[in-house]
This record gives C-alpha cells, sequence and structure tokens, in this order.
C-alpha cells in the first residue's frame, strides 16, 4: 500500500503529479491513486524511484544547462529570457525569471541533490552550481519571497543582475532578427523549428539547448521511466513546456 505522490506546486494550479511505486506496491493501490488523482483534475505520470523523480529531473537539467551556456555565448540573464520562454515554446518566464518566482534557494537544491546523488550521470557537472548563484543565494538574494534574484523591482522598474559583479543594472533592449522572424508563428513546432535553424546567436543558443535536453531526455528513458511519455508529459504539466521532448 506504499507508494510516492508526487504533486507540483502551487498544488491548485499545477496539473502534474508522479506516482512512483515501490517493489511491493499493489497494482490496484496504484490504479485507485490514479484515480483518485484524475479526480482531483491532474495529469499522472508515472516515474521510478530516482533523484527528483522524472520533471524536475529533466527541467532542472535543462535549466543549469541554460545557465552554462549563456557564458558560453556571451548573452546575457534579459536575452536568455527573451530567447528561452515563447519562441521556444516555454512560458513566458523563460529560465531565469521562473527561477525567481521557484525560488534560487529551492532551484539549487534540486541540482546538489543531483549532483550528490548521480555519480554516474554522463553530464552530471552540469547540476554543479555556478560561482556566481552560490553567491547570490548566500547573499540572500533568493528570488520573488526575497524581492531580489536574477532580476529586482525597484519602483517601476524591473533591474536585472550582472553575473560578473552581483551588481543590478537597468535591462537592456532585446533585439534578435530571428526572434523578429518567429514572432508572429502562431504553431509551437513551426516556430521552433524555424528559430533553431536561425544562423544569429539566439539561434544557435536554442539549437544548443534544445539538442541537448534531447539527447538527455532520451537518456534517461528506463531510468527514470519506461517510455518517451511520460517524460513529455512531464514536461508539459510540471514545466508548462507547450511540446514535451
Amino acid at each position: 500500500r506504499f507508494l510516492v505522490m508526487h504533486f507540483f506546486n502551487p498544488v491548485r494550479y499545477m496539473r502534474l503529479l508522479e506516482l512512483v511505486a515501490g517493489p511491493k506496491t499493489d497494482p490496484a493501490v496504484m490504479d485507485k491513486i490514479a484515480a483518485f488523482g484524475e479526480f482531483l483534475g491532474k495529469g499522472i505520470v508515472y516515474g521510478k524511484d530516482t533523484a527528483n523523480f522524472v520533471a524536475n529531473r529533466i527541467g532542472v537539467y535543462g535549466m543549469m544547462q541554460t545557465f552554462s551556456a549563456m557564458s558560453d555565448f556571451g548573452l546575457t540573464i534579459e536575452e536568455v529570457d527573451k530567447i528561452a520562454g515563447k519562441p521556444m515554446g516555454r512560458p513566458k518566464s523563460a529560465a531565469f525569471r521562473t527561477a525567481d518566482v521557484v525560488g534560487i534557494d529551492t532551484l539549487m537544491h534540486v541540482a546538489q541533490n543531483c549532483y550528490d546523488s548521480l555519480p554516474d550521470d554522463e553530464e552530471r557537472d552540469i547540476f554543479k552550481i555556478p560561482d556566481w548563484i552560490q553567491g547570490l543565494v548566500e547573499s540572500g538574494r533568493i528570488g520573488q519571497k526575497t524581492r531580489a534574484g536574477f532580476y529586482k523591482k525597484e519602483g517601476k522598474v524591473i533591474r536585472v543582475l550582472d553575473p560578473e559583479t552581483l551588481e543590478y543594472r537597468d535591462p537592456k533592449k532585446v533585439r534578435f532578427e530571428s526572434l523578429g522572424a518567429v514572432r508572429g508563428i502562431d504553431e509551437v513546432g513551426a516556430r521552433l523549428k524555424a528559430l533553431v535553424n536561425a544562423d544569429d546567436v539566439a539561434g544557435k543558443f536554442a539549437w544548443t539547448a534544445m539538442a541537448k535536453s534531447l539527447c538527455y531526455s532520451a537518456r534517461r528513458v528506463g531510468e527514470i521511466c519506461d517510455d518517451i511519455v511520460n517524460i513529455d508529459r512531464a514536461m508539459r504539466w510540471g514545466f508548462n513546456w507547450e511540446l514535451g521532448p
């Protein structure tokens, strides 16, 4: 009669409910709990007993990989969020703004748990917390709940963090030719395809972020769940991606 029910927070808004059976869990009990979750309006994902289960394993990998790629491509925080949001079929809050809402301390706890618990993960180092983000957490600036994180509202202006100095500055206007070109494409698959095939830095960044997440997700099938369908549903229902991997 023992199993894991992993709700996503805030529970009243987030659709995802991950269920994980133990080695002796009665299948009839799993069916009953799944039916109860569906009665609550949840989308059920069946995972395995691995670190951070399904959605957080893939989603936090994607976010940490995005943070890493930012420096590789010489982008700013506001540039990354402009690319990694709606143009890629992700929430408008994209990467850094999402981290502020969730809590940077919470995000880093999940990433650290992956790093500590997954010594055989071929991309374990991506979960290592960058020094500048560690410094931000240590200074108590952990996102929306402390009114300062990667972004900080001062009066009517939302300022953005400079990773080099850990000071806030006025955001710069973000302009990439590829983002302008895909703005009018409503169908997410066509929009994403156009973006990742663009030759400017935004397109190359988007391709790198997407390709690595695709490969990482594929390698996790059999380890964190039995099929790609559960990964797709986890990312759509837990991280509000328009399309799963």
